[in-house]
């Protein structure tokens, strides 16, 4: 029985280590990523024309023109929930799906009344509206972090390249409350050895493996709201 606990144990253990360090060989971590960098053409795309829409619309309901226009912002917010429900089930493994009113199939009063009275549409458009700044964020973090990790991770193979400095740090020193330490004393200000090239190197692997995982963290997230949003008032 305590030969058999300590398999379990081993076997939990080794499946752990396996889903930690294997996060980079998995399509799924790949189609996240593809599905996260979406966010930012989207969200610009989602944002010029919505606030166009929303702008001419509201600027324009004294003239009774807005009207008509803002039902359609309406209206095209439920062709968006169409598309995010495409993205769902190509890079999340979602079974989601959307359909809008159609107009063809509806008399103009009824299709005005269903695009106005879905409460999906409205937060269909608000979705569109967040994209933009949601789209920025993901571009940037994403950018960064493996923009850093890759560099730390060749850092064997150039730092030796005259022209290619690595500055660890440019903070000198740092305060801790009334204690101060020296970051230089700790770290150095750059790297010069082999050694410290390979230790940056294997710091790079790590803030991939991280940068991996919260990728995925992240577009579950994302894709989880997402698709919770869609399925509002369809049950």
């Amino acid at each position: 029985m305590r030969q058999q606990t300590r398999q379990d144990a081993f076997a939990g253990q080794r499946s752990l280590a396996r889903r930690a360090l294997g996060v980079g060989f998995r399509g799924e971590t790949y189609r996240n990523l593809a599905y996260l960098l979406a966010r930012f053409p989207l969200g610009i795309a989602y944002f010029t024309v919505f606030v166009t829409g929303l702008s001419l619309g509201l600027s324009l309901v004294p003239l009774l023109v807005g009207i008509p226009i803002l039902a359609g912002v309406l209206a095209l917010g439920g062709y968006v929930g169409t598309f995010e429900a495409w993205l769902l089930r190509r890079f999340h493994d979602s079974a989601v799906t959307h359909d809008p009113a159609d107009p063809g199939k509806l008399s103009t009063v009824e299709y005005l009344k269903t695009i106005v009275t879905d409460p999906r549409n409205y937060l269909l458009v608000a979705l569109a509206l967040a994209s933009f700044v949601i789209g920025i964020h993901l571009f940037v973090a994403i950018t960064v972090v493996f923009t850093l990790a890759f560099t730390l991770v060749v850092a064997p193979a150039v730092y030796w390249i005259p022209g290619v400095e690595y500055d660890v740090t440019s903070v000198e020193t740092v305060e801790l409350g009334l204690a101060s330490v020296d970051t230089t004393a700790l770290v150095g200000t750059g790297i010069d050895t082999f050694p410290e090239a390979l230790l940056a190197s294997l710091l790079g692997v790590v803030v991939c493996l991280v940068g991996l995982h919260a990728v995925n963290l992240t577009a579950d997230l994302l894709g989880g709201a997402t698709e919770r949003l869609l399925r509002v008032g369809s049950d």
